[in-house]
């Protein structure tokens, strides 16, 4: 087993996200079924997918060092994580959403004014397209006039509802939106365990979009792409951009075609 070493100041954001990364594998382990890795099929299985012996050897690692991943117990290099990752069939975001997890540091968060300073007025730029800026947690931060007329205006919300995928859900947002802004909390969620404002989040859609639940529960994660809605009765693309090249800064727009 790899020991983790990690310095007093990020130790608890650490733990946290070890954790995660350990229920990140337990669940896609699950999602894997044996015959698409070349196992047989045959003999009783108590549960679904891999077994953790199993996982271990086709990434070639040994089974007490992977138990420890899956326990919060060990680190691993972005090479190990990557050959875990391509035993589970993940795409080069999920392997990357890993290696996230498994980093000492936690991701930088930008203060929220200089979200407003210098990108709250380029939402207004887009008078025809849905806008919104997004921190860290897909809180909204400011949004354009057009987010209103198609969305709603989320000052008619309390703020703890203010954020993106609750009001597009209570907006009933095309499904293909909202599973691409649903993979994306997932990531967040992932990578700031154990903050209070994303357990506060989650437990809001549990209750108020349950619909939700299985892209929550199965830790779904992914690229958020391009996904193809219906804006005011026309055919647009909703876009994810990170224009500061921060990862933990967005701005979600829907864009008419053509």
């Amino acid at each position: 087993m790899v020991p983790v070493e990690v310095t007093p100041r990020a130790g608890a954001a650490a733990a946290a996200r070890r954790r995660e990364l350990g229920a990140c594998l337990r669940a896609y382990r699950r999602l894997v079924e044996p015959a698409s890795v070349g196992l047989p099929d045959g003999g009783r299985r108590r549960s679904r997918g891999l077994r953790r012996e199993e996982l271990a050897s086709l990434s070639g690692v040994s089974l007490t060092w992977y138990t420890g991943l899956e326990q919060g117990r060990a680190a691993a290099s972005a090479q190990v994580l990557d050959a875990v990752g391509r035993v589970l069939r993940l795409d080069e975001v999920g392997r990357r959403h890993l290696r996230r997890l498994s980093a000492p540091e936690s991701p930088a968060v930008a203060p929220r004014g200089e979200y407003l300073r210098g990108l709250g007025g380029l939402l207004d730029s887009w008078p025809a397209s849905p806008a919104a800026l997004l921190d860290h947690r897909l809180d909204l931060v400011a949004t354009n006039a057009a987010w209103t007329r198609v969305w709603g205006d989320p000052g008619g919300y309390e703020p703890t509802r203010r954020h993106v995928l609750w009001l597009l859900a209570a907006a009933s947002a095309p499904a293909e939106l909202l599973l691409a802004v649903a993979r994306q909390f997932r990531m967040a969620a992932d990578l700031h365990a154990g903050d209070p404002r994303i357990g506060e989040i989650g437990a809001l859609l549990r209750a108020d979009h349950p619909a939700l639940g299985l892209v929550w529960d199965c830790r779904g994660v992914g690229a958020f792409g391009h996904p193809t809605i219906e804006l005011v009765g026309e055919p647009a693309t909703a876009h994810l951009l990170h224009p500061t090249g921060q990862p933990e800064i967005a701005i979600l727009v829907a864009a008419l075609l053509g």
